[in-house]
């Protein structure tokens, strides 16, 4: 085996019937864990530090249209359309405007930003057998060529993990690929027998029934509303869970790594505080569209960082989802932005001299005439976690510590190897149904 890969991102010891449990932390990872432990009859009980629960996830309403604090969706998956039925919650399917994507080069929108010639030499370098890589970087240029690394593969991690590609770690953000490789050395080959083995072995419970981002009508509030709901004669506000960090109770810690520390003592404690995240700073804008000279319907466009631009990427909003601006007249767009100072400069410069940049940059992608009607800034200094290659081997560390020092506690959360709604749905699903296997 090539790769080392963690098939659940939930650490510690499985979970086990006839046991209570505490869920720390009310975000999102809290809640879909919770949503699973009580379909399955598993005694528990979740707290959470502050009044309101959902973490990141908050959908805010302006007289123009919705701005998202943080994820504007989900993949759909088996997991996730069974939490939304159970909750009588209507999935927003998105709109046909948004098949298009776009990447940028020389400041342009295109739908496959290669030449030819570069085409020629990606297909080349996919036919070859390589050694394994630790870096996404590396995975890009030796099995696609540079010119792929940086116009493909840069600008489609940064806009997941707001990441630059020579810190993501192949096998911690490429499981899935880095799975396929364990199979052969040669990718085509590789995909090859992953699909006859899904073709012998079909799996039909969890056959994709429709693609693309999805969403709510009135935004990700309304999943973490109806989760609430649904929870709330199991959940406990305002209680500070490091209050029972000395206690034989069964914790499944779902906060942040930094907060997890404190949980812990030596080398579990150490790991947890070196988690890196990264600051990103996210800004909904409202224009006429008439104002946008050079803009086209889709999903939203990529910026590869050799474009010297600050924007990481630009998800169109009201060509994604409807009744995300009051009316067809509007066009939604939301910036996704990095600090990659050492001072956090970016981040605390006022909101008027962010709001100046952004329109500054989009005006070179899309010809603005006029200012925008409403913005909307929202910051994080520690914003997405860093899936680097020392959180990748972190996760194998840290499951041993759990198990050997820890057999009361676990760790669940978007640090633990799923970063996704739909893949910590996933998770969260596998590690309750997986009660009573071990």
């Amino acid at each position: 085996m090539r790769y080392k890969i963690k098939e659940l991102s939930f650490l510690g010891k499985p979970l086990q019937k006839n046991t209570q449990y505490v869920v720390i932390g009310g975000g999102i990872a809290g809640l879909m864990l919770g949503f699973f432990l009580k379909k399955n009859n598993v005694k528990f009980k979740l707290i959470e530090q502050n009044n309101t629960l959902g973490g990141l996830l908050k959908s805010h309403h302006s007289d123009f249209g919705l701005a998202e604090q943080a994820a504007n969706g989900f993949i759909w998956c088996a997991e996730m359309q069974e939490i939304c039925d159970d909750l009588g919650l209507k999935i927003a399917l998105p709109r046909q405007i948004s098949k298009a994507r776009y990447l940028v080069r020389n400041r342009q929108l295109k739908k496959f930003p290669l030449t030819a010639l570069e085409t020629i030499k990606m297909v080349g370098k996919m036919m070859l057998p390589h050694p394994p890589t630790e870096t996404i970087a590396d995975f890009g240029e030796q099995y696609f060529g540079k010119a792929f690394s940086q116009q493909l593969l840069e600008p489609a991690f940064a806009g997941i993990y707001g990441a630059d590609i020579r810190n993501l770690s192949f096998p911690g953000a490429l499981s899935t690929l880095a799975n396929i490789l364990n199979k052969s050395s040669l990718l085509p080959l590789a995909m090859m027998k992953m699909r006859f083995n899904a073709k012998k072995n079909p799996n039909t419970s969890k056959k994709r029934q429709t693609s693309g981002t999805h969403g709510f009508t009135n935004g990700m509030s309304e999943f973490v509303e109806a989760l609430a709901k649904y929870l709330k004669d199991d959940i406990e506000l305002n209680v500070d869970g490091r209050s029972l960090k000395d206690t034989k109770e069964n914790l499944i810690i779902t906060t942040p790594a930094y907060v997890a520390s404190d949980f812990f003592e030596g080398e579990t404690k150490n790991i947890l505080q070196k988690v890196r995240y990264t600051p990103i700073i996210t800004t909904t804008l409202f224009f006429n569209r008439s104002a946008l000279g050079q803009f086209k319907d889709g999903f939203g466009c990529l910026i590869p960082r050799n474009e010297n631009l600050q924007i990481l990427g630009v998800l169109f909003n009201s060509c994604i989802f409807d009744h995300r601006v009051k009316d067809e007249t509007i066009v939604s767009l939301t910036c996704i932005m990095r600090d990659d100072s050492e001072n956090l400069s970016l981040l605390q410069q006022l909101d008027l001299d962010i709001k100046n940049l952004l329109v500054k940059e989009l005006d070179i992608l899309f010809d603005i005439s006029e200012k925008p009607l409403y913005y909307h800034i929202f910051r994080w200094e520690k914003g997405i976690p860093l899936y680097s290659p020392t959180l990748y081997k972190s996760w194998f560390e840290l499951d041993d510590l759990l198990n050997t020092n820890y057999p009361n506690r676990n760790l669940f959360g978007n640090y633990t190897g799923q970063i996704s709604i739909r893949g910590m749905s996933q998770s969260a699903c596998k590690a309750v149904s997986s009660i009573g296997t071990f």
